[in-house]
């Protein structure tokens, strides 16, 4: 669509909801379309943004992010391959894809990692490779979202998280830092670099979000952003 189409479109919008999916593309594809400046048009307007997954951290100043998993590569879903596959299914530890960090809009401060208490195709627990990319980027804070739970913001400045009952997660009542044991339940957990380890603090069920949210101090791109660009390429049309 032109720019213009999509300005028309996101003006008459009280809901936007992006789903899942490679982030990378995505946010790469939006600002090729106009579709950027209009989702930062729609924000000060006052219209609901909301998702899950690439639709969770889009928002944020960058996302780890699976955006390198072929299974989310543009042409092998088209050919109705891939995540695309109605039989498509997750089997943890059988595909050697690395998380990077992914390029945001910027409308919260923050890298975000979605399905923190998850483990992919890759093998390897968000978690675990979040902290690693954390230590690589320590200017940013993170912000670490468990599979079943939500952060929700308001016009006012302030916050609640969410999050879905009888389901696990990664905190475990009285623990200070996150459990992956499966005795816990869903959380929001900021982590930050400090002496190059990272520390947990659990968020706090509301607030306002200028009390824990903060701007990076240093944001240093991930080079592997470009090999994935250039590996699912978002700058050329498709049929």
């Amino acid at each position: 669509p032109s720019p213009r189409a999509v300005e028309a479109a996101l003006a008459r919008a009280d809901v936007v909801l992006v789903s899942g999916g490679n982030t990378l593309f995505a946010v790469d594809r939006w600002a090729r379309c106009g579709v950027t400046s209009a989702l930062r048009a729609a924000a000060e307007r006052g219209v609901v943004l909301c998702g899950g997954s690439a639709g969770a951290i889009c928002w944020f100043d960058a996302g780890h992010s699976d955006s390198m998993d072929p299974d989310w590569y543009a042409d092998l879903m088209l050919a109705g391959g891939g995540a695309a596959d109605p039989a498509y299914a997750v089997l943890p530890g059988s595909k050697p894809w690395q998380y990077i960090r992914c390029p945001c809009l910027g409308l919260l401060p923050g890298l975000c990692c979605p399905h923190h208490d998850r483990t992919q195709s890759n093998g390897v627990l968000r978690s675990t490779d979040f902290d690693a990319m954390l230590r690589r980027h320590p200017g940013e804070l993170g912000v670490c979202i468990d599979h079943h739970a939500a952060l929700v913001v308001d016009g006012s400045g302030n916050y609640e998280v969410l999050t879905l009952a009888g389901k696990e997660g990664s905190r475990v009542e009285g623990a200070d830092a996150p459990d992956f044991s499966g005795a816990g339940s869903p959380a929001i957990w900021l982590k930050r670099v400090v002496d190059d380890a990272v520390a947990a603090t659990l968020l706090p069920a509301r607030g306002r979000l200028a009390d824990v949210l903060e701007p990076a101090t240093a944001i240093v791109e991930d080079l592997r952003v470009g090999a994935a660009r250039g590996e699912n390429p978002s700058d050329r049309d498709r049929v």
